[in-house]
């Protein structure tokens, strides 16, 4: 979605609904015709934004977006989709340029500072890219999270005239991310997640951040070996700060994409139930296993090579 078309609609910003009978009907009734109609949905969109993008005299894309809302895989397709225009690309994580574990302020619960803008080490990043942008070469810190600190040694990139950075972390939409304005108009700004909430008998049962939860529990277990417990106790905290340093600046952006494939519950059918039924008694979980029980189940082989969606299944 355009940023003309939410200004001047601004309804348009509303989550859509669907229900869950709806979604088992269409997996009856056509299953991989449904697939390929949402994964079209998803797509069409990146082509969109892409287009969009370079109809502006701009070098930067600022990709944003809440946890587990698919900012890694569509960063790559945007990467693709760029180079059939002609143009090279750079992918460059916030996350590298965040300030040592040590030097991080202590709050007011005694927990240290994981989340806020201070964490980024702003100078170091505008450093950087400038001397990207000015000379076409500079040396990008690689953040070691096991040791929580940069690793002592930087990469050496180096870009074309052609070549577009696309910067993605928790904090691209922050307006004093830039220290210069110049950089900072030619910034084109993403932000990116679901937006759609599910019914069940025309009642609630599954918003749209609780549809990243279930994709997070499913990346977490099976990516970064963690158990769904880890993911259950972190999951309030997370989306605290995703409403402090995030959503305040949605609706600066220039592109809206919604990252919902209504086809994903019946995976989270198959592949998280089981997960969830293993996991220790958790208050949290039974919303979670009552609306799982009420959807159809798919089997990935079913899901496309170029899917979102394999950034939180295992092929």
């Amino acid at each position: 979605m355009k940023r003309q078309e939410f200004i001047n609609n601004p309804a348009m910003l509303l989550k859509e609904k669907e229900s869950i009978e709806n979604i088992n009907e269409m997996a009856i009734k056509d299953i991989e015709g449904f697939i390929t109609q949402e994964e079209e949905k998803y797509h069409s969109q990146v082509r969109e934004l892409v287009e969009d993008f370079l109809s502006y005299n701009k070098k930067i894309i600022l990709l944003c977006g809440p946890t587990s809302a698919g900012k890694t895989t569509t960063s790559k397709i945007i990467m693709d989709r760029l180079k059939q225009f002609g143009y090279n690309s750079l992918s460059v994580s916030l996350d590298n340029f965040l300030v040592p574990l040590y030097e991080r302020k202590v709050l007011k619960d005694g927990a240290l500072d994981y989340d806020s803008f201070s964490t980024i080490d702003t100078e170091l990043f505008n450093s950087f890219i400038k001397d990207l942008i000015r000379y076409k070469k500079a040396e990008m810190p690689i953040y070691n999270f096991v040791k929580n600190r940069p690793e002592d040694e930087k990469q050496k990139v180096e870009i074309e005239d052609n070549t577009i950075l696309i910067v993605e972390g928790l904090h691209a939409l922050n307006p004093d991310l830039f220290n210069s304005k110049e950089i900072q108009s030619l910034a084109y700004k993403i932000y990116i997640a679901p937006n759609v909430d599910f019914y069940l008998s025309d009642k609630l049962v599954l918003n749209a951040s609780t549809l990243r939860l279930m994709r997070r529990g499913l990346r977490d277990y099976y990516k970064r070996g963690a158990t769904i417990e880890q993911t259950l106790k972190t999951w309030n905290h997370t989306v605290e700060s995703e409403n402090l340093y995030i959503k305040p600046y949605k609706t600066t952006v220039d592109y809206i994409i919604n990252s919902t494939h209504k086809y994903e519950l019946l995976l989270y059918a198959k592949y998280l139930k089981p997960l969830l039924v293993a996991t220790e008694d958790n208050s949290q979980i039974y919303p979670l296993m009552k609306t799982l029980d009420a959807c159809e189940q798919i089997n990935k082989i079913l899901v496309p090579e170029d899917s979102m969606l394999w950034e939180f299944l295992v092929k």
